[in-house]
Protein backbone atom coordinates (compact mmCIF):
# COMPACT_ATOMS: atom_id res chain seq x y z
CA UNK A 1 0.00 0.00 0.00
CA UNK A 2 3.04 2.61 0.67
CA UNK A 3 4.82 1.88 -2.33
CA UNK A 4 1.41 2.21 -3.78
CA UNK A 5 0.80 6.22 -2.57
CA UNK A 6 4.51 6.71 -2.88
CA UNK A 7 4.21 5.68 -6.63
CA UNK A 8 0.48 7.52 -7.42
CA UNK A 9 2.58 10.91 -5.60
CA UNK A 10 5.94 10.58 -7.87
CA UNK A 11 3.54 10.02 -10.88
CA UNK A 12 1.86 13.28 -9.27
CA UNK A 13 4.88 15.69 -8.91
CA UNK A 14 6.02 14.50 -12.77
CA UNK A 15 2.53 15.32 -14.20
CA UNK A 16 2.31 18.62 -12.33
CA UNK A 17 6.36 19.33 -13.20
CA UNK A 18 5.49 19.07 -16.77
CA UNK A 19 2.33 21.03 -16.93
CA UNK A 20 4.07 24.22 -14.71
CA UNK A 21 6.77 23.57 -17.54
CA UNK A 22 4.37 22.95 -20.65
CA UNK A 23 2.57 26.20 -19.66
CA UNK A 24 5.48 28.34 -19.17
CA UNK A 25 7.48 27.40 -22.34
CA UNK A 26 4.17 27.64 -24.14
CA UNK A 27 2.21 30.70 -23.52
CA UNK A 28 4.66 32.91 -21.88
CA UNK A 29 3.17 35.89 -23.98
CA UNK A 30 -0.56 35.44 -22.21
CA UNK A 31 0.98 35.56 -18.78
CA UNK A 32 1.02 39.63 -19.27
CA UNK A 33 -2.44 39.10 -21.18
CA UNK A 34 -4.68 36.82 -19.86
CA UNK A 35 -5.92 36.92 -16.06
CA UNK A 36 -7.39 33.18 -15.76
CA UNK A 37 -3.51 32.27 -17.35
CA UNK A 38 -2.26 33.63 -14.22
CA UNK A 39 -4.73 31.92 -12.32
CA UNK A 40 -4.07 28.26 -13.94
CA UNK A 41 -0.27 28.67 -13.13
CA UNK A 42 -0.80 29.49 -9.43
CA UNK A 43 -2.78 26.19 -9.63
CA UNK A 44 -0.24 24.29 -11.33
CA UNK A 45 2.42 26.05 -8.78
CA UNK A 46 0.17 25.17 -5.80
CA UNK A 47 -0.32 21.33 -7.25
CA UNK A 48 3.51 20.50 -7.46
CA UNK A 49 4.37 22.38 -3.96
CA UNK A 50 1.63 20.02 -2.56
CA UNK A 51 2.86 17.13 -3.83
CA UNK A 52 6.28 17.66 -3.28
CA UNK A 53 5.43 18.54 0.43
CA UNK A 54 2.91 14.65 0.63
CA UNK A 55 6.19 12.83 -1.00
CA UNK A 56 8.24 14.60 1.82
CA UNK A 57 5.74 13.61 4.51
CA UNK A 58 5.52 10.18 3.11
CA UNK A 59 9.26 9.89 3.47
CA UNK A 60 9.45 11.05 6.80
CA UNK A 61 6.92 8.58 7.77
CA UNK A 62 8.95 5.76 6.63
CA UNK A 63 11.71 6.83 7.97
CA UNK A 64 10.47 6.95 11.54
CA UNK A 65 9.18 3.91 11.25
CA UNK A 66 12.78 2.69 10.26
CA UNK A 67 13.81 4.27 13.23
CA UNK A 68 11.51 2.75 15.62
CA UNK A 69 11.57 -1.03 14.33
CA UNK A 70 15.12 -0.21 14.62
CA UNK A 71 14.78 0.94 18.39
CA UNK A 72 12.72 -1.99 19.45
CA UNK A 73 15.23 -4.00 17.83
CA UNK A 74 17.77 -2.65 19.95
CA UNK A 75 15.55 -3.11 23.53
CA UNK A 76 15.33 -6.71 22.47
CA UNK A 77 19.28 -7.50 22.33
CA UNK A 78 19.53 -5.54 25.19
CA UNK A 79 17.30 -6.87 27.15
CA UNK A 80 18.74 -10.65 26.12
CA UNK A 81 21.92 -9.51 27.23
CA UNK A 82 20.68 -8.61 30.61
CA UNK A 83 19.43 -11.85 31.07
CA UNK A 84 22.67 -13.50 30.14
CA UNK A 85 24.56 -11.30 32.17
CA UNK A 86 21.73 -11.88 35.43
CA UNK A 87 21.44 -15.79 34.55
CA UNK A 88 24.18 -17.09 32.25
CA UNK A 89 23.94 -20.45 31.08
CA UNK A 90 25.50 -23.29 33.10
CA UNK A 91 28.16 -24.87 31.52
CA UNK A 92 26.86 -28.41 32.70
CA UNK A 93 23.91 -28.88 30.87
Amino acid sequence: MLTMVFTFWVLLIILSASWLLFLLLNNIQNIYDNGFFVLVLIIACIGFFLSMFFIYQIVIDVLLEIKKERQKEKNIKDILNYEQVVDPPSIYT
